[in-house]
């Protein structure tokens, strides 16, 4: 397999294109510092100079993407502009109408305005819930088909009397973006999981909180863009409930000692907003249940600790819970866990010991500045 250069959301097969999507990412820089992209009729100029081809890029995938976010600038002009031409109207009408006429039409276009945010809102919350429903409804879809296949086999080999095994080859796909551990011997794509895994590259798995609302596919983005998935969906496209998303530094072919999966809190209730409810020990023990199937294995794990915390300085003393990865040694591990007892709001020992594996769902929490609401859980053993 070739090496794969990132730049943020750009993937390149070669050295050669890497450097000159540097080279033009440098330029568009220089462009930047030279002239004010928010200045009306600045973002025209450029693209109008681009397209007749006075200014240059040698990257096509970053030329395109600039033109891309020019016109978007463009856009956004115009309807400044309109915006601008509609309120000098606006004006004028009020400038006409008595006192008590001029309350009832501020009021009547408040209304109208926060009617048209709502709708907007729950629009886009609803096609976010659809998008995620059909992402179920292919791994479903899998999983089923899977397990038909499975059944036929067996019936052919008990018609035929067949002894011998029946061997099935699946086709696994390589994931040709993470670059730790992907072809190592003996791993194989889940079935229920190949096709979503063939549509991103990045998808590692699948996380469900039954009675929650808690039912996602988690993506793993690059190490060298480790937040893409903050604000960008399954397919890539910019969202502000973005996905949730594992680690970029976990290792879901060797399982590391602590899986750490992020997602928004968000007023809606998606992604993690539902995991503020776990504060409440009433609700922690109606829903200690996690299942978190990764592309290779599947697993179940019980919530052990509800924790408020918050992103530390980065100082000496300072616990950053996000960055407990793997232990290294027993008393490390034991460290941890002094620290987690003590966030634990749930109070109570424990149930943690060292050799268990973890998971940690992480989101934010407005408690305090910075602040953060983890949960951890630990890896059940098999039935």
């Amino acid at each position: 397999m070739g090496k794969i250069y990132c730049i943020g959301k750009f993937q390149f097969d070669s050295y050669k294109e890497y450097q000159e999507a540097l080279d033009d990412i440098d330029k568009i820089r220089e462009i930047s510092r030279k002239m004010d992209i928010n200045e009306t009729g600045v973002a025209e100029r450029l693209y109008t100079l681009i397209r007749e081809g006075k200014i240059h890029f040698r990257s096509e995938v970053v030329g395109n993407d600039y033109l891309l976010y020019l016109s978007d600038m463009m856009v956004e002009d115009y309807k400044s502009l309109s915006r601008t031409s509609v309120a000098r109207r606006f004006t004028r009408r009020l400038q006409q109408l008595s006192p008590g006429q001029v309350v009832g039409t501020i009021c009547m276009a408040g209304a109208i305005v926060c009617f048209l945010i709502f709708f907007g809102s729950e629009y886009h919350d609803q096609q976010k819930v659809r998008e995620m429903e059909r992402l179920k409804s292919e791994q479903d879809i899998s999983a089923a088909s899977d397990w038909l296949s499975t059944k036929v086999i067996e019936a052919l080999r008990s018609d035929s009397g067949e002894d011998e095994p029946l061997l099935v080859q699946t086709e696994t796909v390589n994931n040709e973006v993470h670059s730790v551990g992907l072809e190592e011997e003996g791993t194989e794509i889940l079935p229920e999981f190949q096709k979503l895994y063939q549509r991103n590259s990045d998808f590692s798995g699948w996380i469900t909180i039954e009675g929650t609302g808690i039912d996602y596919p988690v993506l793993q983005p690059v190490p060298e863009n480790s937040e893409f998935y903050l604000d960008h969906d399954y397919d890539g496209g910019k969202d502000i409930n973005g996905s949730i998303f594992l680690d970029a530094r976990n290792n879901i072919q060797s399982p590391d000692d602590n899986l750490i999966i992020y997602g928004h809190n968000m007023k809606s209730g998606l992604m993690f907003g539902g995991l503020e409810q776990y504060l409440d020990a009433a609700y922690w023990k109606e829903h200690k249940a996690v299942t978190f199937n990764t592309i290779y294995e599947r697993a179940e794990y019980e919530i052990v600790a509800v924790c408020l915390s918050k992103v530390a300085a980065g100082g000496e003393n300072d616990f950053q819970y996000y960055d407990f990865i793997n232990a290294g040694s027993e008393e490390a591990f034991q460290l941890y866990l002094e620290r987690i007892q003590g966030m634990n709001v749930l109070g109570g020992k424990l149930d943690i010991s060292y050799g268990d594996k973890l998971l940690t769902l992480s989101t934010c929490n407005n408690y305090t500045q910075d602040g953060r609401l983890f949960l951890v859980a630990k890896k059940l053993s098999p039935q």
